[in-house]
């Protein structure tokens, strides 16, 4: 049963909300990462990425509300740091010249991490649906609220990252390296927040 045009827009929202919500930070390292390793010029690379991550967050929620797969939160919540903090790691390796072929591990990173945070939202996600017959198209309408504002979040990220490649003097190789620490060490801090607190 296909939802009313209300309905399609409110779970667009709850999808979109689920990236651009303020407490959750996962999506916006995540994409930082993405911004400073890609350009405009590399928007065929972009879209095979973000449409990745949608299917796997897609794919994700759809285990849970077909396949009566009980996710645990809370190795969930270490993971999507750790693949964070693993994705910062190899981003600094490839500018580094250690590391060759940046596009493969990019990819994994990306399946890896639409996946667990298909798994992270989808008992709010479920929540929301448990009144409808289907559950597939209110799963279909929140996945695209969160493929629509990933897409939004990665062009923001893009133009700023080439405004800054405009100024004199300006190197990459630091911009890449001074992103990728920080966001490790944000990753880190969030690993650590889990373990202990």
């Amino acid at each position: 049963m296909i939802l009313s045009f209300s309905s399609f827009v409110s779970f667009l929202k709850i999808g979109g909300k689920h990236v651009l919500k303020h407490s959750i930070y996962n999506y916006i390292l995540f994409l930082i990462l993405l911004a400073v390793v890609f350009s405009f010029k590399q928007w065929k690379k972009l879209l095979l990425l973000v449409t990745s991550l949608v299917l796997s967050y897609f794919s994700a929620i759809m285990l849970v509300a077909y396949g009566n797969f009980i996710p645990k939160i809370e190795i969930i919540k270490f993971l999507i740091p750790a693949i964070i903090l693993s994705l910062a790691f190899f981003t600094f390796l490839s500018f580094k010249n250690i590391l060759k072929s940046k596009e493969k591990y990019v990819l994994s990173f990306t399946i890896l991490f639409g996946f667990f945070n298909g798994l992270g939202s989808s008992v709010d996600v479920i929540l929301n649906i448990k009144r409808y017959e289907s559950e597939f198209f209110p799963i279909l309408e929140a996945t695209l609220g969160v493929g629509a504002s990933v897409l939004i979040t990665v062009l923001g990220l893009l133009t700023v990252t080439t405004l800054l490649k405009k100024i004199p003097k300006f190197d990459k190789k630091k911009w890449v390296f001074v992103t990728s620490a920080v966001v490790s060490c944000l990753s880190v801090f969030f690993i650590f927040k889990q373990v202990f607190y």
